[in-house]
């Protein structure tokens, strides 16, 4: 594979990851073993077809087929295939962990660490509520941050570890939105369990959901397509798909699940297959064909979309529901109870908005144009910035959703809209 792997993350922090040490056997392709904990500070010799490049910085998380080293600037997730030698930084507050030297005979070295299902909480072992939003529509045209970051306070009412159910069922969206939501939900799994249940997640669906700490399906579900396009709807370029899948891959290693995942996902040529231990049902996954289970061979005409059976049978998924009630078995919950409806409530009352906005603003945009009637010039004008502020009262009420009714703020790129109703304002008052 020709797309980078290396990638910027959020991972754990450095004191995180001193208090909470973990033995770490890394066997490279050569057949060098090196033992040590997350927490050591590590020199790595990382190479890239031709390119070598060293990195430095701490162990903060062992994930298998990749490890994430936090450096002074930014946290790297870097492949076992692509480390050429690795050492140890000593200093005086950690001790070297042993470093066994190369062997040509690789009989006689431990297998590459597997990725491991992730372990959930016991039923009962957890002081926890359950809040549901449902999220319906296009990332960034009717899912927005404000929704998400509501419900997030609201749940912050009732102390820490609530389950905030994202009920997802989206087409995609955009990517620079995504991304924001992306930061959001990032913070609030600092405090709550983050739960994806998804219908449709595809495209910026399919994002959304990858940035959550679980994801579980419906049995229809159909999940992933996560392209990247320009602003004239065609593919982006090389650089940005390649920019994209780093981001994705960051995403992916945030929640536990392997990065391989994200370039099939958003360009046809990428390869993903894998095998399942029988004994321990543990996963091994090949950015090529070699498994025994081949989910994209690189030849499709279409990015890589899975249904909830394959999902589950790879690890995508953390389980199937149809039911609130099945939902409730697959988290650990005794019955399917939530604390309240102000998820249901929030997206409610954003529908409505939602519904206003499309009768209000066209009429709005008519009168800032001129179509009022009025008795003299003075009294068209005054109606004319009448119209004007409540179009910009319309752009601070929609939030990211305002570019689709014509109110952008030049965020992704396009036309400030904002900026340009402000201007004539002011002409207009001139005018006056």
């Amino acid at each position: 594979m020709n797309y980078t792997k290396t990638l910027f993350i959020v991972a754990l922090t450095l004191f995180t990851s001193l208090l909470f040490a973990e033995p770490v056997t890394l066997t490279l392709t050569d057949g060098t073993v090196w033992q040590g904990e997350t927490g050591n500070p590590i020199s790595l010799v990382v190479k890239k077809g031709r390119k070598k490049t060293t990195v430095e910085g701490t162990l903060t998380r062992n994930a298998g087929q990749f490890i994430v080293v936090t450096t002074t600037s930014r946290d790297q997730v870097i492949f076992l295939s692509d480390i050429e030698s690795v050492s140890t930084e000593t200093n005086s507050s950690t001790k070297a962990p042993e470093e066994i030297e190369s062997t040509n005979d690789r009989a006689q070295t431990e297998p590459t660490p597997k990725i491991k299902p992730k372990a959930k909480p016991e039923a009962g072992k957890l002081t926890k509520g359950v809040f549901l939003l449902p999220l319906d529509g296009g990332v960034g045209e009717i899912i927005r941050s404000t929704e998400i970051r509501e419900l997030a306070e609201h749940a912050d009412q009732y102390g820490p570890g609530q389950i905030l159910i994202l009920d997802i069922n989206s087409p995609g969206g955009s990517v620079l939105t995504g991304v924001q939501m992306r930061d959001l939900l990032y913070d609030i799994r600092k405090r709550h369990r983050v739960i994806a249940w998804v219908d449709r997640a595809t495209s910026g669906g399919a994002f959304l959901s990858f940035c959550c700490d679980e994801i579980y399906f419906r049995r229809s579900s159909n999940f992933g397509s996560i392209t990247m396009w320009s602003g004239n709807f065609q593919g982006a370029a090389e650089p940005e798909m390649n920019a994209w899948i780093t981001q994705l891959e960051g995403v992916l290693a945030k929640s536990s699940r392997t990065p391989l995942f994200a370039a099939p996902m958003v360009v046809f040529a990428a390869q993903l297959s894998y095998d399942i231990d029988e004994k321990t049902g543990e996963i091994t996954y090949f950015d090529t064909t070699e498994g025994e289970f081949v989910l994209s061979d690189g030849q499709s005409v279409e990015v890589l979309s899975i249904t909830s059976e394959q999902a589950e049978h790879c690890g995508l998924s953390d389980g199937t529901a149809d039911t609130l009630e099945e939902l409730a078995t697959l988290l650990n919950l005794d019955q399917w109870e939530e604390v309240d409806e102000e998820g249901r409530k929030l997206a409610s009352t954003w529908k409505v908005t939602l519904e206003k906005a499309g009768v209000e603003i066209p009429e709005l945009y008519g009168e800032f144009g001129g179509n009022v009637e009025a008795r003299t010039n003075g009294e068209r004008i005054m109606k004319q910035i009448k119209a004007g502020k409540a179009l910009l009262s319309w752009a601070k009420k929609l939030g990211e959703s305002a570019m689709n009714f014509g109110l952008d703020d030049g965020f992704l790129g396009g036309p400030d809209r904002i900026a340009a109703i402000k201007r004539q304002i002011k002409e207009l008052e001139q005018q006056r």
